[in-house]
């Protein structure tokens, strides 16, 4: 059964690329894999914006200035299209802002995209943050604020980032509004109050079913791929959205709004979605995240999304919560 995506794109083909200074428009097009199998390519009649793939280049890279100062280069993937449009969309989970073009490296071997690319995972403000006094207003954190964890530890806050977006740039890229999860959606009446996360942030599932999964009862989930379950969903109504970064020590189970749920990943892609300002303040704190090939342990299972798109799944058809068994 078809499968239907909303991404983000620049009309750009690096391995033609425009003058140096061209203004790149990020644009939101549909993007539908025809068989579900989770791989955007030219088989199977999938299709961008209506009009079928007609070839595919993951492993392209477009480096811009950015409009706030200080340049990217982003990993995606290039897509030829039946109607003669050629559309570069990432696969490193940035996020797309409107930027002037500067070079461009491209693959000449075809291949497949994935679906789910990463966006920045984050809180929207004015989620409580729980803490050893009770739960503290996320944008009122600091460095060296001591937070509670899932083990119930108390754990130092090395790092405290924010980014802000318009009602413009939501406009523009929709896959920066943010997802609710209303109170008690998740099970044992958690969240104790609406909570609003980014898409790709993710939240623990506790239960038998991921056990019998993963044989672990605990894993994470990105927001996104929960939104097929009753209360959980991308708002629409939102009008501007600031997102807040937590990074810890090492990667932690954290509580917002009473629920468990992760601090900041600082994984590769996760590193590449927040700006240069914000990764040198990371790297300057975390030496060793610079080193080729260095991958920080997760604080609890991540499973791939198929994965996670099947344990929601089998969540929905046994009517299970996804918190039934959480632990404190």
């Amino acid at each position: 059964m078809p499968n239907t995506y909303t991404d983000q794109f620049w009309l750009i083909d690096p391995a033609n690329p425009p003058s140096v200074g061209d203004t790149l428009t990020v644009y939101s097009f549909n993007i539908i894999d025809q068989n579900d199998n989770n791989l955007i390519n030219r088989f199977s009649n999938d299709s961008i914006d209506g009009s079928d793939i007609t070839s595919s280049y993951p492993g392209d890279t477009v480096t811009v200035n950015l409009p706030g100062g200080g340049s990217a280069t982003i990993t995606g993937a290039t897509f030829y299209l039946a109607d003669g449009r050629v559309v570069f969309t990432p696969s490193d989970g940035s996020v797309l802002q409107t930027s002037t073009f500067a070079s461009s490296t491209f693959v000449n071997s075809q291949g497949s995209l994935p679906t789910g690319s990463l966006g920045p995972p984050c809180f929207m403000a004015g989620t409580g943050i729980g803490t050893p006094n009770g739960l503290i207003s996320v944008e009122c954190l600091r460095k060296g604020d001591v937070l509670q964890n899932h083990a119930g530890q108390l754990v130092k806050l090395r790092v405290v980032l924010n980014s802000s977006y318009s009602a413009r740039q939501l406009a523009e890229n929709p896959k920066l509004r943010p997802v609710r999860i209303m109170a008690g959606a998740l099970g044992c009446g958690l969240p104790q109050s609406d909570l609003l996360v980014s898409r790709q942030h993710r939240m623990l599932v506790s239960s038998k079913i991921a056990e019998r999964m993963f044989g672990t009862t605990d894993v994470l989930v990105s927001a996104i791929k929960l939104t097929e379950l009753p209360g959980i969903y991308v708002d629409e109504s939102v009008r501007e959205a600031e997102y807040f970064h937590l990074v810890f020590d090492q990667h932690e189970v954290i509580f917002a709004e009473g629920a468990p749920t992760e601090s900041l990943y600082t994984g590769p892609e996760a590193l590449r979605s927040i700006s240069q300002e914000a990764r040198e303040e990371i790297f300057a704190i975390f030496p060793e995240l610079t080193n080729l090939g260095y991958t920080p342990d997760p604080a609890r299972a991540l499973p791939s999304g198929k994965l996670q798109k099947q344990l929601v799944a089998r969540h929905m058809r046994n009517k299970r919560p996804l918190l039934e068994l959480l632990t404190t």
